[in-house]
């Protein structure tokens, strides 16, 4: 299983980056298990950032002007935009936290190998993030109880 790094590089939002890490983790496996003709690379490093920086990011590494959600690089880098999570949060009537786990899985599936260009593959890549992100459905933290730290526990949707 990959290492997995969370770096917070924006202040336009606060983020519980235990919960999302509480989430990453079964996601990483979960695209491991599903997706097995390319391997996720050992180190996995999640980037949440403003618009401003994503939109240099998108224009500096894609030619195309204008944040963007998720850009993830090959090597393992998968570079966030918290504020366009948080708009597409209100505009699709969904959470913020649910929002940054798709575009998490997303760029998993893309280091896994699937691509989005095509109709095709856009089908195939949305069916599969929502797989996932329903999978593990809402995550709680690990709770600290006289010293001793509780497993994460996983709570899953009803269907």
């Amino acid at each position: 299983m990959p290492s997995l790094e969370l770096v917070n590089r924006q202040r336009k939002r606060r983020l519980d980056l235990t919960r999302f890490r509480a989430f990453a983790v079964p996601a990483m496996e979960k695209v491991s298990e599903m997706i097995t003709a390319v391997p996720l690379p050992e180190e996995i490093i999640v980037v949440f950032v403003s618009d401003a920086k994503m939109e240099g990011i998108h224009r500096e590494f894609m030619a195309r002007e204008g944040p963007t959600d998720v850009i993830t690089f090959q090597h393992g880098e998968i570079i966030i935009s918290v504020e366009t999570a948080e708009r597409q949060a209100k505009g699709l009537s969904s959470s913020f936290s649910r929002e940054l786990r798709l575009y998490f899985v997303h760029g998993l599936l893309h280091l896994a190998g699937l691509d989005d260009l095509t109709e095709d593959g856009f089908t195939k890549m949305v069916a599969a993030q929502e797989q996932i992100v329903r999978g593990i459905g809402e995550v709680s933290v690990p709770v600290s109880v006289s010293g001793k730290t509780l497993p994460v526990a996983v709570k899953k949707r009803r269907r």
